[in-house]
């Protein structure tokens, strides 16, 4: 797979991740094996930005 495959498959987890907190609000993330914590829209979605810019870019210098 190369590096635009695995960006886009990457974008897609987030938008998925993104969709699913949102249709689920119980959605936690277990860290350590002992912390509980919802995952930031926030930083869901600034994810999905800049993977977007990544693409972008790599779209362009291919």
């Amino acid at each position: 797979m190369n590096e635009l495959e695995q960006l886009k498959q990457q974008l897609r987890d987030y938008e998925d991740l993104l969709t699913d907190c949102m249709d689920d609000a119980s959605y936690v993330a277990r860290g350590n094996g002992f912390c509980d914590a919802k995952y930031s829209d926030d930083f869901i979605e600034g994810r999905i930005a800049e993977l977007k810019k990544r693409i972008a870019e790599t779209e362009g210098s291919v």
